[in-house]
């Protein structure tokens, strides 16, 4: 007899109203010790432990608690070579967006966002180097630029080159690709 009334209190403890669970899989009033049911945490909420299972112990239900708001972020990574469009907080909601921008002549690579899902930033991107011909790089050549003044070439534009005077020599194309800072320069005799 005495056992029956402590199956009960267990059973009783398992089965405790539980405001941040909207549903269960299993009518909840035949649950047993040891026994692993799932449920559903109301909108805005997540299983604490994320499989939303639970197994009735003798301590109630584990995990405990059954569910939990979304954890935030602290403050948005840094990204090399670009900065945060907007103003920078020391932490941020679950689902809150941050968006990135690269200088002028760079490149993004990636899309400009991140997004704070349950304590993690999600989203990649990065900023890529213009590439950069100078005066000094024209005359240690003997080259120049074959339609345009320009000296800043954003990445994976192509950059056409012709001889200042004299004739190409060795295996770089008068024609090259800016590539993340890199630009391969030709030579002329």
């Amino acid at each position: 007899m005495q056992y029956t009334n402590l199956s009960f209190i267990l059973e009783a403890i398992c089965n405790k109203y539980d405001p941040l669970v909207t549903s269960w899989r299993k009518y909840w009033t035949q649950v047993k010790l040891r026994e692993t049911i799932g449920y559903t945490c109301r909108r805005g909420y997540k299983g604490t432990d994320g499989t939303n299972v639970a197994t009735c112990t003798r301590d109630g239900w584990s995990p405990n608690p059954l569910c939990q708001e979304p954890l935030g972020c602290e403050t948005a990574p840094l990204l090399a070579d670009g900065d945060l469009k907007y103003t920078k907080k020391s932490n941020y909601s679950n689902n809150e967006t941050v968006e990135y921008m690269c200088p002028s002549f760079y490149t993004m690579e990636g899309e400009p966002y991140r997004t704070c899902i349950n304590g993690e930033w999600t989203g990649h991107m990065r900023c890529l180097k213009p590439c950069v011909v100078n005066e000094d790089d024209f005359r240690q050549h003997n080259i120049t630029l074959k339609s345009s003044d320009n000296k800043y070439f954003t990445h994976d534009e192509i950059i056409e080159f012709r001889c200042a005077r004299g004739i190409p020599v060795g295996a770089v194309a008068m024609r090259q690709r800016c590539n993340g800072g890199v630009v391969l320069l030709p030579t002329c005799q």
